[in-house]
């Protein structure tokens, strides 16, 4: 039942998208983050709707004659410059394996959705439909996890979901996506509707302690430090994320809290130190390979473990314990793109985060000084409390892939975008007016000219 609800929802969407580039970029993104195929079980399951999605979305792209607006800013430049490097990575890897060249390929694919985001959602109405996709995407499987934990009065212990990863994977996605819930909500014009995108992030925030993650319990200080530093209203906001802590403190169970514990004792913690192991190995691999990389997610291959293991003496001075007898993820973004994509993908990383940074801190500043752009003041900041949270959170997670990334990148790209175009059309405006309000008051030739009132007058008499 649920394959045939879907199939004929598919129907529906599929003519929408051949018309319209902006609807096809709009559903890209949907099918990219809620990932429809693990949510359905028969025939549809097995039907590739994100390549198809693409593929129809590039073809409009090309063909359509709807307004696009590409355009080549610093975060664009370095996408594109980290696809080529991903691509010189690829070419040049250690061990060539299917899942590298299936990774390569995602990395392509979300780099040309990023290019794609940036080249149609050229005004605020699409702007926000792309928030809204994006808090529908994500925030779906949030609001399911969450309801069901109530609902089993914190029995339910949430594993992660296969699109985006493991449990702390999960809660990054699900931190990431809440400001821009909060963003949304503050936007929306009707109330019901406000209401329920407060209760969609509440619900997500749930989801993250259902998740038990450690890293998630990280993510929730940093989200509740930004959101209170980046609030229009502090006193109000502090209020509210202090009943949110206490709220968790008084309802999580017992096991959240033990797993918390562990956290002041990550030395011993096989699970923290089998990390270490997989960061040093990144670095051997990084030492050997510094243009390029060993390849993607080259860590672990077993072949490469197995070369790079028995040389993690060299690095004795950072201790480590456990197992190495077989091979670890990077659990670490910025270790994962230096063992894959050698220094040159770290710097292009490390270029396009502070970037990133430095534009939601444009949009903010310039925007706060125009009343028409006050949605984009208050999106660059939600922006960058997300960028924060990915970037604090994945110090311990290999999510140097993750396509909300590149969504949020895009997003920011082509807010400023919208930013600077709406300020110089303004200001173009006003010097356009300006020589017609100065010729309506220009007095016709021959005309008496006004005196002015404290003008001397001719003596009478």
């Amino acid at each position: 039942m649920r394959d045939l609800v879907f199939g004929g929802l598919w129907a529906l969407m599929l003519p929408a998208l051949v018309l319209s580039p902006t609807i096809g970029v709009l559903i890209w993104v949907w099918t990219a983050l809620l990932s429809p195929n693990e949510l359905l079980y028969g025939v549809m399951a097995g039907v590739p709707f994100n390549k198809v999605v693409a593929a129809l979305t590039i073809a409009c792209l090309a063909f359509s004659k709807e307004s696009k607006a590409p355009y080549a800013d610093a975060i664009v430049v370095l996408m594109l410059l980290f696809a080529l490097a991903a691509t010189g990575s690829w070419l040049t890897s250690i061990v060539d394996t299917a899942e590298g060249t299936d990774l390569y390929f995602k990395v392509l694919k979300e780099v040309t959705l990023a290019i794609a985001i940036t080249a149609v959602i050229t005004t605020r109405h699409r702007m926000h439909l792309l928030v809204l996709t994006v808090c529908i995407g994500f925030g779906f499987i949030g609001v399911k996890e969450g309801l069901i934990f109530l609902l089993t009065a914190g029995g339910h212990k949430v594993d992660g979901v296969l699109s985006i990863g493991d449990n702390n994977s999960l809660a990054t996605a699900l931190l990431m996506l809440s400001p821009l819930l909060y963003y949304a909500s503050r936007q929306a014009a009707v109330r019901i509707i406000r209401i329920g995108l407060l209760t969609a992030m509440v619900l997500c925030l749930v989801t993250v302690v259902a998740t038990y993650s450690r890293g998630g319990f990280v993510g929730l200080l940093v989200l509740a430090a930004f959101m209170v530093k980046n609030s229009r209203s502090r006193v109000s906001t502090f209020l509210m994320v202090a009943l949110a802590g206490v709220l968790i403190y008084a309802l999580a169970p017992a096991a959240w809290f033990e797993r918390l514990d562990t956290i002041n004792d990550a030395s011993s913690d096989y699970s923290f130190m089998g990390r270490v192991m997989a960061w040093k190995a990144s670095w051997l691999i990084a030492v050997d390979n510094p243009v390029f990389g060993g390849g993607l997610h080259a860590v672990q291959r077993f072949a490469v473990w197995a070369a790079y293991r028995i040389r993690l003496g060299e690095l004795s001075w950072i201790p480590d314990v456990g197992d190495d007898s077989f091979p670890r993820a990077a659990h670490s973004s910025y270790f994962e793109v230096l063992g894959d994509l050698g220094f040159t993908g770290l710097a292009l990383f490390l270029a396009m985060l502070a970037v990133a940074f430095w534009q939601c801190r444009y949009i903010y500043r310039t925007a706060r000084l125009h009343p028409d752009l006050a949605w984009a003041a208050d999106l660059g900041r939600m922006m960058q409390v997300s960028l924060a949270i990915y970037v604090v959170t994945t110090v311990a997670l290999s999510m140097a892939y993750f396509e909300f990334f590149y969504v949020m990148l895009a997003m920011i790209s082509r807010t400023r975008r919208i930013v600077q175009e709406t300020i110089a059309a303004e200001a173009g405006a006003l010097r356009r007016e300006t020589p017609r309000a100065r010729r309506a008051v220009q007095p016709a030739s021959g005309a008496v000219r006004p005196q002015p009132a404290y003008a001397r007058q001719p003596d009478q008499g």
